[in-house]
């Protein structure tokens, strides 16, 4: 048996296991394109939740009671036979992800959105979107137009005497082809081989261009809703005035990484770790969010990956209060 706790941005959680290898630092794989850091804490310290991972044993796969998320199956076994460890347990598209995200929410009411946030002059750029919308093409292209790092994967937001922020992830997942071919200057400066680790992608170190705060209280707020296509020639630039549809675009997008099912291992099954109440308490700080007035502009924007940067010439922070 062995006991860790681990503090996951703002929250401290315990996890045992009859399996003390499943802990092993490699098996955190690319969890860091997610979260600020992962520290390691005393097991008595980590009173925000717990975590079971049951080796070899049978029964349901994953069941949670309270703060409690009990998971089992033949875990080692399974590791054994993965050829993408991301979809592991503790990899950057499994469960315990999912798992921080809840419990970010359930006990500091921080809440989070699937985007990269970008600073400058106390703007932020909120750029949410999932897996292939181009937030990597646009963060790359916002650090030639001299904007900050605040976030590459999750924002993350909390309701509290005003609307503050959380810094996230400062590692990003590029494709190598990206860099290769649209930002080759990008990887000279920053020193890197491109060589793709696993997906045609490779994690790539952005804390030279972060911003210097940890919590922010940004005085006016952008979104930017993309999808970058690599050979589109057309750009589509449209502002989204209507809140209802803006509600709809971000609960969706905050509830994604919470809700949806994941086949761990490319084997096992497992439900996503919502429930309906912290869906409607989700619902409801978003609204707060979008009511607070700090949104000043929210656009849709589709384009291909070299006028991605156009984007930031159209944005002049200077008309904002």
């Amino acid at each position: 048996m062995k006991n860790i706790g681990l503090k996951v941005s703002e929250v401290k959680i315990g996890i045992k296991t009859n399996s003390p290898h499943l802990l092993e630092k490699d098996r955190f794989f690319w969890f860091d394109t997610n979260f600020l850091s992962v520290d390691k804490v005393p097991f008595e310290e980590a009173k925000d939740s717990l975590v079971e991972v049951w080796d070899n044993i049978g029964g349901t796969p994953l069941e949670i009671k309270r703060n409690t998320l009990c998971l089992r199956g033949n875990f080692s076994e399974l590791e054994k036979k993965a050829n993408d460890p991301r979809y592991s347990i503790f990899g950057n598209l499994g469960i315990f992800s999912s798992w921080v995200l809840r419990v970010l929410e359930e006990t500091q009411n921080i809440y989070t959105i699937h985007a990269c946030g970008l600073v400058k002059r106390n703007k932020l750029i909120i750029i949410p979107g999932g897996a292939g919308a181009g937030k990597s093409v646009l963060i790359l292209s916002a650090l030639r137009k001299g904007w900050k790092i605040f976030s590459t994967e999750f924002v993350h937001f909390r309701v509290k005497g005003g609307i503050e922020f959380f810094k996230g992830s400062l590692k990003d997942a590029v494709r190598v082809d990206t860099l290769r071919f649209y930002f080759q200057d990008m990887a000279e400066e920053l020193g890197i081989s491109l060589k793709a680790e696993i997906g045609g992608k490779m994690v790539v170190d952005l804390s030279l261009f972060q911003t210097d705060e940890y919590q922010i209280r940004p005085s006016d707020v952008i979104l930017i809703f993309p999808h970058v296509e690599e050979k589109r020639d057309r750009i589509i630039c449209e502002e989204l005035k209507d809140r209802e549809i803006l509600l709809r675009k971000l609960f969706h997008n905050a509830s994604d990484k919470i809700g949806k099912s994941i086949l761990l291992y490319s084997k096992l099954a497992v439900p996503g770790v919502d429930s309906v109440r912290l869906g409607q308490r989700r619902k409801e700080n978003l609204e707060k969010f979008l009511q607070s007035g700090k949104v000043k502009k929210s656009l849709l924007w589709i384009s291909g990956v070299k006028e991605a940067r156009e984007i930031f010439d159209r944005i002049n922070i200077n008309e904002f209060n």
